[in-house]
């Protein structure tokens, strides 16, 4: 099959997944009274679910390698079907926490599979094309997703929002069956105990890998802290009308879209290390705009936006290259890398949720200083790998 129909295939599947989140973003304000509980237990439910996706990831990496990538990508979408109308179904927080989780585990699926058809299927150069394809594609989903979940609360109701994501993952998992080819040839050891540890324990040991995923872990965790204290920033403090919330998302989406386009132009002529850098800096610059805004007390809507959007124009660079820089440092199997890869990148982002959501104060302070602590380590890590591979 033409690689650039499969990399639709997963694209479609990744956008379905992320819209898990960003479709009932704009409900999290509104979900404390509507289901009789508290600010911080629904903020767990977007912590929770990441949190559940990035141990997910160490268990389908394997599984990809011995059984082939399109069952297991099947299977788990399958599950992300069930699990998105269990949470419109669900009568209060604990049922909608533990479907979350759930959802989280099954959407861990897309994650590693996309990464490791990438790998299969692409030269190194064309790797970080790919991912920047993929990135700006996947993008579109945040961006349309919040605007719709908006509108989709006002008139409908907030768990309309998971039962149009159960219809979109069906017709997802029919065009996977119906489409999708294997990439890779079914490795029969790659569930042995001895094997499964050989893998990770090395890829735990290797410096490098561990640098440039700490790199993307950070990155990451900058978009995840938005999305848990950004509704109630916004929504809450500020009075942005819960329709429009997603208009403000929109244009961080916009954002790192454009910086995705700068790093496709620029793995033409330029090393991974290059865009890596000019990411790394752009990240810098937002932060220093966060601490403008946290020094001046000149805080709006349409400020932290503006900061919040030079952080993700700067995520596009980043995102398009870790996997490659990262992956290319280990000789281990492609599955495993990919997964150890996404579960260290999820459990930060997923951490930084969870201190923006433990902190949880009713301003903007925690969101900003959970960020400009997550660009610091960026520019650290950076600064150290500089006598690693590039």
């Amino acid at each position: 099959m033409n690689r650039h129909i499969i990399l639709v295939l997963l694209i479609s599947a990744s956008v379905i997944t992320m819209m898990s989140t960003d479709l009932y973003v704009p409900s999290l304000a509104h979900l404390p009274e509507l289901l009789g509980t508290s600010p911080e237990l629904v903020k767990l439910t977007v912590s929770l679910n990441l949190l559940a996706y990035g141990f997910a990831t160490l268990i389908h990496g394997p599984l990809s390698e011995r059984f082939g990538r399109k069952p297991v990508l099947f299977w788990g979408m399958v599950g992300f079907t069930l699990t998105s109308f269990l949470c419109a179904t669900a009568a209060d927080v604990g049922q909608l926490l533990f479907a979350r989780v759930l959802q989280g585990i099954a959407a861990a699926v897309e994650g590693v599979v996309v990464l490791a058809v990438i790998r299969d299927l692409f030269t190194d150069r064309e790797q970080v094309r790919a991912v920047a394809i993929y990135g700006i594609a996947s993008a579109f989903a945040p961006a349309f997703a919040p605007m719709l979940g908006g509108y989709i609360h006002v008139f409908f109701g907030w768990r309309m929002n998971f039962y149009l994501l159960t219809g979109l993952a069906l017709a997802v998992t029919l065009l996977i069956t119906l489409f999708l080819k294997e990439s890779t040839e079914k490795d029969f050891n790659a569930l042995n105990l001895k094997e499964i540890y050989a893998d990770y324990f090395g890829l735990l040991s290797n410096k490098t890998f561990l640098i440039y995923s700490t790199i993307g872990g950070c990155s990451l965790g900058c978009i995840f802290v938005f999305i848990t204290a950004g509704p109630f920033v916004l929504i809450t403090n500020h009075g942005v009308a819960t329709e429009h919330f997603g208009y403000y998302q929109a244009a961080l989406v916009v954002a790192y879209v454009i910086g995705s386009l700068l790093a496709a132009r620029m793995s033409r002529n330029h090393t991974a290390r290059k865009i890596l850098g000019t990411g790394v800096c752009f990240a810098a610059c937002g932060s220093l705009l966060l601490l403008g805004i946290m020094v001046s007390g000149w805080e709006t809507p349409a400020t932290l936006t503006c900061a919040v959007a030079v952080l993700l124009f700067a995520e596009g660079p980043i995102f398009a290259v870790v996997p490659t820089l990262a992956m290319n440092a280990t000789d281990k199997r492609t599955g495993a890398a990919a997964a150890l890869l996404i579960a260290a990148e999820m459990a930060i982002g997923s951490l930084a949720a969870l201190a923006v959501s433990w902190v949880h104060d009713g301003t903007a302070l925690p969101m900003m200083t959970t960020m400009l602590v997550l660009v610091a380590i960026i520019i650290l890590a950076y600064i150290s790998s500089a006598n690693q591979p590039a």
